[in-house]
């Protein structure tokens, strides 16, 4: 598959979800987060991400 490189202009974002997750243990709570991002150019070209972070 060949490599293209796209304007910067050219793909739109969207943030499709955000979800804060906590855990208690011993010494108070710790909170993680997941977010799910979906990219596309408008004519067909779709990509998602799907990212966590603690």
């Amino acid at each position: 598959m060949a490599h293209i490189e796209k304007q910067a202009g050219e793909l739109q974002e969207k943030l499709i979800a955000v979800n804060r997750v906590s855990k208690t243990v011993k010494g108070g709570r710790i909170f993680s987060f997941t977010a799910l991002t979906v990219v596309g150019d408008g004519n067909g070209r779709v990509g998602f991400g799907y990212g966590k972070a603690a």
